[in-house]
């Protein structure tokens, strides 16, 4: 597979499970966002040949998605490349319905469906650091992109060219990924392959922490390095650090993939 083919099935992973995985997040955190979620109850499948194959579920107003795991959908929805599937996720393409034509429309077929809606305000959120409307949320931003980050750490080390070989060196078990008394996520390592979890480890093996959820944003937007993160205390990284060191590694590679 050529670098440019790879990259783009890596992008559709972190599409899929970062992207609109944080969501998941959206409606937890934003009681306006839980709101239009609650309007709709529905099982999709996201079918992309050579690239991912994963669930979205609308429940209640909570929102998960997850690898498909064989149950009935509402909707499948195939698309037959990675780089066409990452061409709906810039809004350039529709995917190919192969169940729930009608459905579909009324999932995704225009502006004001709920998923057209949550996905259009989130993504001006982590664009902009402010609603469609103009209202800042810089802290909801930083927030919703700390999990877009753990999420897409995840996909990358599983299936980017550079990422997969530190993705797996990094030992079995759990790294808990937190803003200091604010939010956590959780890297699960196993066999050598890598899973987020958007939710705070119960038996973390190891730690990274920022004191802040400024610093957070000062390291996801670039500002700052890791390196200087460290030596400055604003992040510490503790517990079995062999297994930070490669997951550093991977961390780099993110704005490549969610920029």
């Amino acid at each position: 597979m050529s670098i440019a083919k790879l990259e783009a099935k890596t992008r559709a992973f972190v599409n899929f499970f970062a992207a609109i995985g944080t969501l998941e997040k959206f409606v937890e955190l934003d009681e306006k966002a839980k709101a239009v979620a609650k309007q709709q109850n529905i099982i999709v499948r996201f079918n992309v040949k050579d690239g991912p194959d994963g669930l979205l579920i609308f429940n209640d107003g909570a929102i998960s998605t997850l690898p498909f795991d064989g149950r009935k959908v509402d909707i499948h929805l195939y698309c037959n490349s990675p780089e066409k599937f990452n061409d709906v996720i810039d809004d350039k393409a529709m995917p190919i319905p192969l169940k729930g034509i009608f459905k579909t429309l009324k999932f995704m077929g225009k502006p004001e469906t709920p998923f057209m809606v949550l996905t259009k305000e989130m993504s001006s959120i982590l664009r902009d650091g402010k609603r469609l409307d103009g209202t800042p949320e810089q802290e909801l931003c930083t927030k919703l992109s700390f999990y877009a980050m753990a999420a897409a750490l995840a996909q990358i080390g599983n299936n980017d060219r550079i990422g997969k070989l530190a993705g797996a060196r990094i030992h079995d078990g759990e790294i808990s990924m937190e803003i200091k008394d604010l939010e956590a996520t959780t890297i699960i390592a196993n066999g050598g392959k890598l899973t987020t979890k958007m939710r705070k480890s119960e038996n973390p093996r190891s730690f990274m922490i920022f004191d802040s959820i400024e610093t957070a944003g000062q390291l996801i937007r670039g500002e700052i390095d890791a390196m200087s993160c460290l030596s400055s205390g604003k992040l510490v990284m503790k517990g079995f650090i062999p297994m930070l060191e490669d997951l550093n590694k991977i961390l780099n590679i993110v704005p490549k993939y969610l920029s």
